[in-house]
Parts: C-alpha cells; sequence; structure tokens
C-alpha cells in the first residue's frame, strides 16, 4: 500500500500565497492594460463612435500578378481617406491583410509604399495603404512629401493652437484614419478579418504603434525606425511630441509597449545609427532605451501570464530606413499572419532599395538619400514597378482635393464645430454702428486727381497708424482713369489726404487701378513680406467698351512708393481679397466674365500663379440679390471664414448693400438668412444708395471695422461719391 507524503504546512501556505499573487498580479495588469487603453484613445481624442463609412472604389489597374484599386471611405463626419487597395490577382478563398502606416512625406503613391503594395501582394496578402491626411490627395494642392499635417505655419504657437482651438490630436487623427481603414478592410470579402497587421516606418511607426496597443484585431505589427520612448516628449516634431507628453503623464513606456500583446505580435526593427530619431545620440540612445523598455515590457507580460511575443532586431550599420520591405519582417508576417493565398512569386533575392528607385527613374529624398538610410535598404526582390501617382489616384483628373479629404478642411470643420456658437452668432443680424455724422473721406477740390469720383478703400493699421488707398479720378464717367490716392488716421475715423495723392497708377492715361487689397494675414491684419506691403488690384481701361479687367500687383515699404504694376496674373478678375495661411494664398474675387456676377476662389503657392477653384464661392441665390454679386472681402477668425460681399438690392431701385456668408474651408459657404447686414441710410444723403467695395477689420478688442464706398441718389454726376464707416461691437 503506498505511503502518502504530505508536504510542509509553510510550503503550502507559501504556494497558496504564491498562487495568489500570480493570479492577483494577472488581474491587476488585465485592469491597467484596459485603463491605459481607454487612456490612450482619450489623448488621441478617438470618436466613441464609428460614423458611417461610406467606402467607395473610385478606380482599379490590373497589373498581372496583383491588382490595385483606389479606394476612399470616411473615417469621420466630414472627413474622407484615399487609399490604395493592393489585392493578389488569384485569391481562392479569404487573403490576410497588412495596413501601411506612412511616415512623414509618405503617402500611397511614395517609393516604399508602392513597393511594400507590391511585395505583400506578390506574396498573397492584402496591403492598404491610406493617404496620411496632408499629402497627395489630402493635400490642399495635392501635392507629395508636403507634410502638411505639421503644423508648421504656427510656429511656437502650435501647442496652443492644437490644445485652445484645434482641442484634437494631429497623430490621433493619422490613427484613426488608420483604424478606420481596418474597418474597410473587414468590409472586403477577399480579406481575413482575423489575421490583419500594420506596419510603419518612422511617423509611420508611431501611428502604427499606437494603433496595435488600442486596437485588438491587430495581430501582427512591425514597427520601423520608431520605438516608444520618454525622450519623444521633448525630441521630434508637435504632432507626435503633444500626445506622447500626454502618454508620459499616464504610463511608462514600457508598460505602452506592454500593450502590444497578448493579442497581437510586435517586431521592433532599427537601425544601429539612427540619426533621424537619435541626432544627439547617433543611434546610441535608440539602442539603450529599447534593451531597457522592451525587456521591461516582457517582464511586466511575463509575471502577469500573459503572453511575449515582441521582438527587437538592430540592423549593423544602418539608419532610418523602411524595414517592413526586408526579409526580416517578411518571415515575421509570415509567421504570425500565415500564408496568403498561391502565388507565382517566390522569393528569393533581395536588391538595394537605393537601386531600385534609380532605376525606375526615381529620386529618393535628399535626407534619406544615402546608404547610411532609405537607399542601403535590403528590400526583398519582388520585381516591382514604380507607377505614375494619377494611375493610382481616386480622383486623377482633380487638382486642387476637395476639403473633405484635406488636412486644412479638416482643422477648418473641427475648429469652426468647437465654436459654432461664434460660427452662428455671425449667421445672424449685425448691428453696425456708424458713428460720424458725415463721410471720413470726400471729393477733393476742383482740378484734384479725385474730384469726381472715389471708391473701394483699402484700409491697414500698422503701430497704431491707419492707412487708407482709395482709387480716385476726374470728369465724365465714361472717360474716367482712377488713380491711388492715399490718407491717415490714428483712430481709423478722422482721416487726413496726402499732399503725396496720387501715390499709385499705371500712368498710360488709359488703364485705372481699382479695388486694391493688401496681402493680409487670417485675422485680416497687414502681411508684409520682405518688409514691404503687397497689393493686388484690378486694373481695366474704362475708355473702352469691353476691355478686360485684370488682376495685378505691386510692392512698396511705405505705402507712397510702389513698385511699377505687375503684368495680368488672371484675367475678368474684379475686387480680390487675399490671405495668406502657412505657405498658400487664397483669393476671393468677382468674376465678371458673364452676366450674373459670380464669386470665385483661388489658390496660389506665390501670389502670382493661380489656380482658379471650378465650383463658384459665391452665386445669386437669396430673393434680395439682383443682377450681380461683387466686393468679397473675407476674413478668417476662431477657425471659420466670414465674407461681407455687395449686390444689387431688390427692394430698392439701382441702391446696392452688403450681405454675409460663413463658411468652414473657405469654398462652401452658408449665407447670413437675414441679409442684407449693412443697407443704405436714405437719411444719409450722401449714402443713400450705395453701400459697398468695403474693407473690413478685426480690431484688438474683437470688434469689427468697415470702411465702404457711397453713392447719392441718382441722377448724379458723381457715379461714386464718398468712403463711410461703421462698428460692429462682437457679443
Amino acid at each position: 500500500m503506498p505511503v502518502s507524503k504530505r508536504l510542509p504546512s509553510a510550503v503550502i501556505f507559501l504556494a497558496l500565497i504564491f498562487s495568489f499573487s500570480v493570479t492577483s498580479y494577472a488581474a491587476n495588469w488585465e485592469n491597467r492594460a484596459r485603463e491605459l487603453r481607454i487612456g490612450m484613445r482619450e489623448i488621441l481624442t478617438l470618436p466613441s463612435m464609428p460614423c458611417d463609412l461610406a467606402p467607395e472604389t473610385r478606380n482599379a489597374v490590373q497589373a498581372g500578378d496583383y491588382r490595385i484599386e483606389a479606394v476612399s471611405y470616411q473615417s469621420e463626419a466630414g472627413s474622407r481617406v484615399t487609399a490604395s487597395l493592393y489585392l493578389p490577382a488569384r485569391i481562392d478563398s479569404p487573403v490576410p491583410a497588412i495596413v501601411i502606416a506612412c511616415g512623414h512625406g509618405g503617402s500611397k503613391s511614395g517609393f516604399y509604399a508602392q513597393y511594400a503594395g507590391q511585395l505583400y501582394a506578390k506574396l498573397g496578402y492584402a496591403c492598404l495603404i491610406p493617404d496620411t491626411i496632408g499629402e497627395e490627395e489630402r493635400e490642399a494642392s495635392g501635392k507629395m512629401g508636403a507634410r502638411g499635417h505639421d503644423t508648421y505655419h504656427f510656429g511656437n504657437h502650435t501647442r496652443q493652437f492644437v490644445e485652445q482651438r484645434l482641442k484634437r490630436s494631429v497623430l490621433g487623427k493619422i490613427v484613426l484614419d488608420l483604424i478606420r481603414g481596418i474597418d474597410y478592410l473587414e468590409t472586403c470579402p477577399e480579406i481575413d478579418g482575423n489575421r490583419i497587421g500594420i506596419a510603419g516606418y518612422s511617423l509611420g511607426g508611431t501611428t502604427a504603434g499606437c494603433v496595435a496597443a488600442v486596437d485588438p484585431r491587430i495581430r501582427a505589427a512591425v514597427i520601423a525606425g520608431w520605438h516608444f520612448s520618454p525622450r519623444f516628449t521633448d525630441e521630434g516634431k508637435y504632432c507626435s511630441k503633444l500626445p506622447y507628453i500626454a502618454f508620459k503623464d499616464i504610463m511608462d513606456f514600457s508598460e505602452m509597449t506592454a500593450l502590444l500583446t497578448p493579442r497581437g505580435a510586435t517586431l521592433f526593427i532599427c537601425g544601429e545609427k539612427d540619426n533621424i530619431i537619435d541626432s544627439k545620440g547617433e543611434g546610441v540612445n535608440n539602442i539603450r532605451e529599447m534593451e531597457s523598455n522592451i525587456p521591461a515590457a516582457l517582464k511586466i507580460l511575463k509575471d502577469a501570464g500573459s503572453d511575449t511575443d515582441i521582438e527587437y532586431v538592430f540592423v549593423p550599420e544602418a539608419g532610418h530606413r523602411p524595414f517592413f520591405l526586408s526579409e526580416r519582417a517578411v518571415d515575421f508576417f509570415r509567421a504570425r499572419l500565415g500564408n496568403g493565398a498561391a502565388t507565382d512569386f517566390t522569393r528569393a533575392a533581395t536588391v538595394p532599395f537605393g537601386e531600385w528607385v534609380d532605376s525606375q527613374g526615381g529620386s529618393i529624398e535628399k535626407l534619406y538619400n544615402t546608404d547610411r538610410h532609405e537607399r542601403g535598404l535590403m528590400a526583398v526582390e519582388c520585381g516591382a514597378v514604380l507607377r505614375d501617382r494619377r494611375e493610382l489616384a481616386c480622383f486623377p483628373d482633380r487638382h486642387i482635393p476637395e476639403p473633405s479629404y484635406t488636412m486644412q478642411g479638416w482643422i477648418n470643420m473641427v475648429v469652426a464645430d468647437n465654436f459654432r456658437d461664434d460660427y452662428n452668432a455671425l449667421l445672424g443680424t449685425q448691428d453696425w454702428r456708424r458713428d460720424t455724422d458725415g463721410p471720413i473721406v470726400s471729393l477733393g477740390k476742383s482740378g484734384d486727381f479725385d474730384d469726381t469720383h472715389l471708391i473701394s478703400p483699402m484700409v491697414a493699421c500698422e503701430n497704431g497708424i491707419y492707412s487708407l488707398w482709395y482709387p480716385g479720378s476726374r470728369g465724365v464717367v465714361d472717360e474716367r482713369v482712377f488713380r491711388l490716392g492715399y490718407a491717415t488716421s490714428s483712430d481709423g475715423v478722422a482721416f487726413e489726404k496726402s499732399e503725396l495723392s496720387p501715390v499709385f497708377e499705371f500712368g498710360d492715361g488709359k488703364r485705372s487701378v481699382l479695388t486694391p487689397t493688401l496681402l493680409r494675414s487670417p485675422d485680416g491684419a497687414v502681411l508684409r513680406e520682405d518688409g514691404k506691403l503687397r497689393m493686388w488690384f484690378s486694373a481695366v481701361d474704362l475708355t473702352t467698351t469691353g476691355a478686360p479687367h485684370t488682376l495685378h500687383e505691386a510692392w512698396s515699404a511705405d505705402g507712397v512708393a510702389w513698385s511699377p504694376p505687375s503684368n495680368a496674373q488672371l484675367v475678368n478678375v474684379y475686387a480680390p481679397t487675399i490671405i495668406k495661411e502657412g505657405d498658400r494664398y487664397r483669393l476671393w474675387y468677382t468674376d465678371v466674365s458673364g452676366e450674373p456676377w459670380v464669386m470665385r476662389h483661388a489658390w496660389s503657392a506665390d501670389g502670382r500663379s493661380w489656380i482658379v477653384s471650378e465650383k463658384p464661392a459665391l452665386i445669386i441665390d437669396q430673393g434680395w440679390e439682383k443682377d450681380r454679386l461683387f466686393y468679397p472681402t473675407v476674413l478668417k477668425m476662431d477657425g471659420f471664414y466670414v465674407m461681407w460681399y455687395g449686390s444689387y438690392w431688390t427692394a430698392r431701385d439701382q441702391t446696392t448693400a452688403i450681405g454675409s456668408a460663413v463658411s468652414a474651408d473657405g469654398l462652401e459657404w452658408t449665407k447670413n438668412p437675414v441679409n442684407p447686414v449693412l443697407r443704405p441710410d436714405p437719411a444719409r444723403p450722401w449714402e443713400s444708395h450705395y453701400t459697398t467695395s468695403q474693407s473690413v477689420m478685426r480690431l484688438p478688442d474683437g470688434s469689427y471695422r468697415i470702411w465702404y464706398a457711397t453713392r447719392k441718389a441718382p441722377p448724379f454726376e458723381n457715379k461714386y461719391f464718398a468712403i463711410g464707416t461703421a462698428a460692429l461691437k462682437r457679443k
């Protein structure tokens, strides 16, 4: 009969304590991980409820052993994503999928993105490559390599803008677009939703890591040229730095790394000499941090009894590279996601990435075109072909993306929504108060250049002094030639004409200088370039019937001595208004090419060569508007655009009035339902029939001041008679 041996009671007690501790630690980490993922989602400002994807397949390319679909989907209400979906040519059963997260300056048509799509499709995987917001078909001018997600134009005010005005994480927006890409993949019958991976390089590594940490559907992730480090709270660009500052407040970065499992497997690949993300240590800091951080994460998981499928690799002599094109990454995905559908492609060799780009007639960006960085990557040879971006485009014939796709459109939409009360306040009654009994500028004495007509005030304020320029002329209406007068004021109300007037003209006795506008910042403040004022204006020969209106510019250091007029930049342009946002110039103007006149929008990279939007910005569609729309003045405040514009008024014959409209993007406008907001005053004979051709400025106290041209009742000898002003107080 066997003899039963009893363990000492102390041993049993210790075993029970150990078992309880392990179970308790596992439960604690599970709860902690859940809380951290919630915290990450809050920091990334991810919406709690997804909107309808509204997916579209726009175009398709068949390429032998794979095909490419140009797709788009909605990531949040009012914001859409363009992407390339690579698929094996033959699919017998649902295949695994890999999402490629692009880095700074990267997009679906970039070198490494196209290579990745073809490589993995030939290996039997689906591969989705979304355009990062601010790039390619999601950049305001359609440019590649724009890095439009970085709000560089805010400079040192970027953090203030993001936290106080945007109130959304830019990195979180990119993460959201990738997560919605996974949602899209789950709708595709060709794709196995239980085998989805993600890969990213540089900023793409940042975003891919965040997706893998918060989205349970990710089964494998390759993070190249990035890792999780507190150093990135101080180094790098604002888009990643701001959320990392917040991540550091809620967790250690070893904990953030531990969030990558147990649901998914992760491979970090970094070059030993990656000085792009370690400029001070030439890559040494990356190695030190990863060798500390990742083992610490593995210990957290091991102590909690969780799976620990996290690996890290340092590539000798390498710098910043898209390592998800390497053999190591391919083997990792095959091991974690399984093989894709059967294909004719068999991986057998590698090729230096730079040589492949050269063979395709491309050129890697200078910073990365070295053997240390992208050029030196050994990519799995797959016979990839670099395609023209138009082949991959969702909208190959669209030069300027719709705002719903762009970074600027998203910013405008979000900020306008944040400040909806202010937005709506400008869609109601505007109580403009005249604060003078008579005109602030009147016709000159007989013989002066402005003794018969004056119109279109252009006003700027610098160093507490208001400057007002205005076109004036003498003689009968049909023979008038306008030249530019000048006046100054200390309060914007009482102006004194300069004895130097006129200060600007064509000087040929024919062409008039009309409707001038200065370059302004979005809030309407005058914006100098190279220390000079930059003025655009319409020009026309009013002595010749049917002569075209053309857009010109001139420069001045003091507002008195101006450069000669430039050559014409656009035709059929009247009453321009121009602001500069970042590195873009935006123009709104009256299109006088046909009846009725309408408002149009154009943009430019230099303020000289303009691309005109196809759709009019404003047309006649309110009951008070008659015959023509004219004289737009546009400001941008609190993230949305406000336009004041003129029209003939149906209620009173031969009378004009001013209406207003509001827009989130400067392209689609909502008119004020109580227009017109500033009407001629019959009790003031000098402005009884005309209040328009205006200049509007937002003052430091938040109020607005308008300067406008006026006209008496007909019959009149003076078609344009005086300039008045009024103020609008914000509630």
